[in-house]
């Protein structure tokens, strides 16, 4: 049987930027397929950077996802591209175009996309640079992108605006995960994640 590699591609939040050691979300996700399929050949790639945006993500997919055989990518950007600050501000016409550019290389790739909308953030002085408003616009472009590609979609900011308690999902700056967060977080991912991985083993059984 030949193996599985699976990469998680995004900004800090995928990264798990200042998170509890062995809490982030890939690396509750990588425990978990090892628990679940412990005999199966599955490599899970952590290939989230601080401070980066979809136009890093495009630069970056030739080294970061092309370069390997990867069989799955769960995608995660548009915090960043969202905030005001002009070092990593992305507009939503520009968002929109390296979303589409990465999609269309990973799918002629025969890459099993899996799309995240980034989590809804806290607004206060700590992190200025995010409002809810205009973040709500880049994860309906992601929602949009993926009804019209068929691809699953991880509803990550609906999960947290609906879990009611938002300042304990978050770190102090409002922004990033916190231990709570990721296990939300990976909880959300692995419902949609898992039954792919289940069909993907399947399909390689002679």
């Amino acid at each position: 049987m030949s193996g599985i590699t699976i990469v998680c591609y995004g900004d800090s939040i995928t990264y798990g930027y200042c998170a509890e050691y062995g809490k982030d979300y890939v690396s509750l996700f990588k425990n978990k397929v090892k628990e679940d399929f412990p005999k199966a050949p599955i490599t899970i790639k952590n290939r989230g950077e601080n401070g980066e945006t979809s136009r890093d993500g495009l630069k970056r997919l030739d080294a970061h996802i092309l370069s390997y055989k990867t069989d799955m990518v769960i995608m995660l950007f548009g915090s960043n591209d969202s905030a005001y600050n002009i070092w990593q501000h992305v507009g939503l016409e520009e968002f929109s175009y390296n979303y589409d550019m990465m999609l269309s290389v990973m799918l002629k790739s025969g890459i099993k996309t899996v799309l995240i909308t980034p989590p809804p953030v806290i607004e206060d002085e700590e992190y200025p640079f995010i409002e809810n408003d205009v973040l709500n616009k880049y994860c309906e472009l992601i929602r949009k992108k993926a009804e019209v590609n068929a691809l699953p979609l991880i509803d990550m900011n609906k999960a947290f605006s609906e879990n009611g308690n938002l300042k304990s999902l978050l770190q102090w700056d409002g922004v990033h995960i916190s231990t709570e967060g990721y296990q939300l977080f990976f909880d959300t991912v692995y419902k949609t994640v898992k039954p792919l991985i289940e069909e993907m083993l399947k399909a390689m059984q002679p």
